[in-house]
């Protein structure tokens, strides 16, 4: 998986749902699940936007919290189960590194120091 050479230039809610799924279970795989979530910096006008797309598989097992332009997600057990073993852990990683930046323009991790 290589790193993306730019961001993306079209809005595309169900790749930002992919983002978000991918992003908190990164989160929580290097905190080693000792974290309250992960956070997004969106608009509002985004957030709209993102939400009004019908498929939103991608986002099974997480809970939405849009608060001031802030998107909390938090993952259920199930979620987590999914990326206990080494290879989806390491894909997540490798993932969160390489395209942390690619939706810049529309949603972006928060990075905390849990």
């Amino acid at each position: 998986m290589e790193a993306p050479a730019e961001e993306l230039k079209i809005f595309s809610p169900i790749l930002m749902f992919e983002y978000i799924r991918l992003m908190t279970a990164a989160e929580y795989i290097k905190h080693e699940g000792n974290c309250c979530g992960a956070k997004f910096s969106i608009t509002e006008e985004n957030y709209k936007k993102m939400m009004e797309e019908s498929l939103k598989t991608a986002l099974i097992g997480l809970d939405l919290q849009f608060t001031a332009n802030v998107l909390t997600v938090r993952a259920n057990k199930d979620f987590l189960q999914q990326y206990e073993n080494k290879i989806m852990k390491e894909v997540v990683l490798m993932f969160g590194n390489n395209y942390k930046n690619r939706y810049a323009q529309y949603i972006k991790i928060i990075e905390e120091n849990n």
